[in-house]
């Protein structure tokens, strides 16, 4: 699976490249249509006011990641809903980068910590529905139900085992075992499901 960088900025590119070297990325300065539609593409949000509405929904075929250098959360719900893949600050650690670059090869979608955390604080502050939520957890563990309704609702693996006097280990896997019991990949969409 090709790697794309595309930013009108050159110490961004060079920031980035550095950081995929391994990857070999491609390193683009605009967004060219001919970009493998089976490839990951880190793109700069100032690119995206250029493009036209075609332009951006061919980009959205692809595997994004939008970084910005001012990241918005009212930006990263809209990119997400066009089709966007992944939303962080373009100066984000390495290791964001690499962990986002994993989440979008394998398919998932990828937010900082801190988006994800206020995506879950809106979808809770939202209208539930708790006999829906409830029925969904039928098929867990009376301790797995617990730990589900602690993670829809945003609690950290430390914050859930300290209220169930639990290690985080065992936390992280009732966690993977909710998650596939449930058909859903992460916290956000347990969140989403527990919520909707």
């Amino acid at each position: 699976m090709k790697l794309y960088l595309i930013s009108d900025d050159s110490a961004l590119r060079n920031r980035w490249m550095a950081t995929f070297a391994a990857l070999k990325p491609i390193v683009l300065s605009s967004f060219l249509e001919e970009c493998e539609y089976n490839s990951i593409i880190f793109i700069s949000d100032t690119i995206l006011t250029d493009l036209s509405d075609a332009d951006v929904k061919n980009l959205f075929l692809r595997r994004v990641m939008i970084l910005s250098m001012i990241p918005d959360f009212g930006a990263a719900q809209r990119l997400l809903q066009i089709g966007a893949m992944g939303y962080g600050n373009a100066m984000m650690h390495e290791t964001h980068l690499l962990s986002a670059f994993q989440a979008l090869e394998e398919g998932k979608v990828w937010l900082h910590p801190d988006f994800i955390a206020l995506m879950i604080s809106q979808i809770r502050d939202h209208k539930t529905n708790k006999e829906n939520s409830l029925s969904v957890l039928n098929v867990l563990s009376t301790r797995e139900r617990e730990v589900a309704l602690l993670l829809g609702d945003g609690a950290t693996h430390q914050e859930i085992a300290d209220a169930l006097d639990i290690t985080v280990r065992t936390v992280k896997a009732h966690a993977t075992a909710i998650y596939h019991k449930l058909d859903v990949k992460d916290r956000l969409a347990l969140s989403l499901l527990l919520h909707s």
